[in-house]
Protein backbone atom coordinates (compact mmCIF):
# COMPACT_ATOMS: atom_id res chain seq x y z
CA UNK A 1 0.00 0.00 0.00
CA UNK A 2 1.24 3.39 -0.88
CA UNK A 3 1.72 5.64 2.40
CA UNK A 4 0.66 9.20 1.51
CA UNK A 5 1.53 12.02 3.54
CA UNK A 6 -0.73 15.58 3.98
CA UNK A 7 1.14 18.80 5.34
CA UNK A 8 -1.56 21.43 6.39
CA UNK A 9 -0.69 24.91 6.35
CA UNK A 10 -4.06 26.08 6.32
CA UNK A 11 -6.20 26.66 9.86
CA UNK A 12 -8.01 23.55 10.78
CA UNK A 13 -11.24 25.48 10.43
CA UNK A 14 -10.77 25.70 6.77
CA UNK A 15 -10.01 22.70 6.04
CA UNK A 16 -13.31 20.80 5.08
CA UNK A 17 -13.62 17.53 6.58
CA UNK A 18 -14.28 15.31 4.10
CA UNK A 19 -11.41 15.57 2.44
CA UNK A 20 -9.92 13.31 5.72
CA UNK A 21 -12.97 10.83 5.31
CA UNK A 22 -11.47 7.56 7.02
CA UNK A 23 -12.10 4.93 4.27
CA UNK A 24 -10.83 7.85 1.69
CA UNK A 25 -7.50 8.97 2.57
CA UNK A 26 -4.70 6.68 4.79
CA UNK A 27 -1.76 8.42 5.65
CA UNK A 28 0.20 10.46 8.86
CA UNK A 29 -0.47 14.46 8.86
CA UNK A 30 1.13 17.22 9.50
CA UNK A 31 0.65 19.98 11.05
CA UNK A 32 2.53 23.46 9.63
CA UNK A 33 2.23 27.41 10.02
CA UNK A 34 -1.11 28.37 10.89
CA UNK A 35 -2.43 24.33 11.86
CA UNK A 36 0.34 24.11 14.25
CA UNK A 37 -0.98 23.51 18.04
CA UNK A 38 -4.52 22.77 16.94
CA UNK A 39 -6.18 19.22 17.64
CA UNK A 40 -7.05 17.48 14.53
CA UNK A 41 -9.33 14.74 14.94
CA UNK A 42 -7.90 12.20 12.31
CA UNK A 43 -8.36 8.60 12.51
CA UNK A 44 -6.68 7.43 9.26
CA UNK A 45 -2.66 8.04 10.14
CA UNK A 46 -1.01 9.61 12.91
CA UNK A 47 -0.84 13.51 13.39
CA UNK A 48 2.55 15.32 14.05
CA UNK A 49 3.25 19.23 14.72
CA UNK A 50 6.04 21.16 13.52
CA UNK A 51 8.15 21.88 16.69
CA UNK A 52 8.83 25.56 17.79
CA UNK A 53 12.27 25.53 20.13
CA UNK A 54 9.99 25.91 22.93
CA UNK A 55 7.74 22.67 22.38
CA UNK A 56 8.96 19.25 23.54
CA UNK A 57 6.94 17.25 21.34
CA UNK A 58 6.41 16.79 17.85
CA UNK A 59 8.91 16.93 14.50
CA UNK A 60 11.79 19.63 13.69
CA UNK A 61 12.42 20.61 10.32
CA UNK A 62 14.87 17.30 9.98
CA UNK A 63 12.00 15.38 10.56
CA UNK A 64 9.92 16.78 8.47
CA UNK A 65 12.22 16.81 5.56
CA UNK A 66 13.53 13.02 6.47
CA UNK A 67 9.10 12.06 6.41
CA UNK A 68 8.75 13.68 3.03
CA UNK A 69 11.07 11.09 1.34
CA UNK A 70 9.74 8.16 3.16
CA UNK A 71 6.27 8.37 2.19
CA UNK A 72 5.13 8.07 -1.60
CA UNK A 73 2.95 10.92 -1.77
CA UNK A 74 2.75 13.94 -0.32
CA UNK A 75 -0.27 16.58 -0.30
CA UNK A 76 -0.28 19.73 0.50
CA UNK A 77 -3.10 21.84 2.10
Amino acid sequence: MKKTLYLLRKPIDQINSALFHPTKSQGDVILLEESVGRLFPYEGGVVFSLRNDEVDDGLTYDDLVKKIFEYDHTVVI
